[in-house]
C-alpha cells in the first residue's frame, strides 16, 4: 500500500500545524538553571539536584539524602 507503513496510515502534514521555531533566549555567562527531583531507590528516597549552565550547556548532578538549604547551596 503506498503511503502506509505496515498497513498503518498517517495523517497528512497540514500547513500551519507546527509552531514556528524560536531562537533560544541568550543568557549571561554563569547563569544556571537548577532543578530538583525526588528519586525512589532500593535504599529509599533520594533527591536529585541538576544544575545547567545556560550558556555552555554544562550540566552538574548530585544525589543527596536531604534536600535542605545546605544541599541546595
Amino acid at each position: 500500500m503506498p503511503g502506509t507503513r505496515h498497513g498503518i496510515s498517517r495523517l497528512p502534514d497540514v500547513e500551519g500545524d507546527k509552531p514556528k521555531r524560536k531562537r533560544f533566549k541568550r543568557f549571561p555567562i554563569g547563569y544556571f538553571h537548577i532543578d530538583i527531583a525526588e528519586v525512589q531507590s532500593a535504599e529509599g528516597k533520594l533527591y536529585l539536584f541538576v544544575g545547567i549552565d545556560r550558556t555552555s550547556k554544562f550540566a552538574f548532578t548530585q544525589l543527596v539524602e536531604k534536600a535542605g538549604k545546605m544541599a541546595a547551596a
